[in-house]
């Protein structure tokens, strides 16, 4: 059910659904099944906003052959960061679902998370892996989450 209402906030509403992150592992938990593509990005990083494209194509190729799904969460600060991240996705046509991490401290969520990130963005995790820069193609997008899915099954034997 939360699962649609992520979908629908960004397609209808003027602003992302809040999420919490024990929200967010919860629900990954609970679909063992499913590859998640974290995407944290923010609508002052220009680098963010340059690869958000590359999610929609990334995911228009591999939906129908992966469990694979594709979150975009939005780190603009409030008050009204989830108003702005809704905004430039309806912009930019990007219809991915997509949250706002309702979340003050990031020393408290990043570690677990990945002890390895900094919190710089962009940023994307999918499974055991994380990639710490922006992708430059839809390609580059697909060949990560190739080696992510392919990491998360061999692990999971």
């Amino acid at each position: 059910m939360k699962y649609l209402c992520l979908i629908t906030g960004v397609l209808l509403a003027q602003t992302l659904p809040a999420w919490r992150w024990q929200d967010i592992e919860t629900h990954i938990r609970q679909h063992p099944e499913t590859l998640y593509v974290l995407n944290f990005w923010s609508t002052w990083c220009r680098p963010c906003i340059a690869e958000l494209p590359h999610f929609q194509k990334a995911d228009a190729a591999l939906r129908d052959s992966l469990p694979v799904r594709f979150w975009l969460i939005s780190l603009d600060f409030p008050p009204d960061g989830a108003q702005k991240a809704a905004a430039l996705l309806r912009s930019r046509g990007i219809t991915l679902p997509a949250l706002w991490l309702d979340e003050k401290d990031p020393n408290a969520w990043i570690p677990r998370l990945t002890p390895d990130w900094d919190g710089a963005l962009p940023y994307t995790h999918a499974g055991p892996l994380g990639h710490p820069k922006a992708f430059s193609s839809p390609q580059e997008v697909i060949d990560f989450v190739l080696k992510a899915y392919a990491k998360t099954t061999r692990d999971s034997r």
